[in-house]
């Protein structure tokens, strides 16, 4: 009898303990697949430069010539560089537009005024250079400036094909401006 109720004891925790529970493996799986099939795809864009930027220069030429240049970034548009796309994630690197503004005076009055951007190279040519170009940078190209021509140089970069195009626009005392291609580099 006592060998009996062993047999019973024994087979009533086995009939217990087999309750139809999942293993911590086969859980584990299931939770994995659930949270994978809930998660959203993620964007992550990151931006060169990180944040706004700002460059002014000032130049006095022959101490009755004063050359004025703004090169700032624009906060609200910028170049697609790359994409790298994962099963949930999207990571974009974007490079910001940057533009300038050109001011050049003598003591009495302004000559020249103007605003530098890619888009206006891009209105009158059609080089596929221009479709992802920003203006890099202008500045005043001291060696060949006088004090009745101004040089200035402009770079332009197209990020997305590492590719470079330098300009250089002249400027007489009466205003009047001339731009040149100078090289390229693909």
């Amino acid at each position: 009898m006592k060998n009996i109720l062993l047999v019973l004891i024994i087979v009533s925790i086995g009939f217990v303990s087999c309750d139809g529970r999942k293993s911590k493996s086969v859980s584990l799986k299931e939770s994995i697949k659930e949270f994978k099939e809930r998660q959203s795809e993620v964007e992550i864009i990151n931006y060169y430069p990180d944040e706004y930027v700002e460059v002014v220069t000032d130049t006095i030429i022959s101490n009755n010539v004063k050359v004025h240049i703004k090169n700032y970034s624009l906060s609200n548009e910028s170049v697609l560089m790359s994409v790298n796309e994962h099963s949930t994630s999207k990571n974009q690197k974007q490079h910001r537009v940057f533009e300038s503004d050109i001011v050049v005076s003598t003591p009495t009055k302004e000559i020249f005024n103007a605003h530098i951007s890619a888009e206006q190279f891009k209105s009158i040519n059609t080089d596929a250079f221009w479709s992802n170009a920003t203006l890099q940078h202008v500045w005043v190209n001291q060696e060949l400036s006088t004090s009745n021509d101004i040089k200035l140089d402009m770079s332009f970069i197209n990020p997305k094909e590492n590719t470079y195009k330098l300009y250089r626009m002249s400027i007489d005392e009466n205003g009047q401006q001339q731009i040149d291609f100078v090289e390229e580099r693909t």
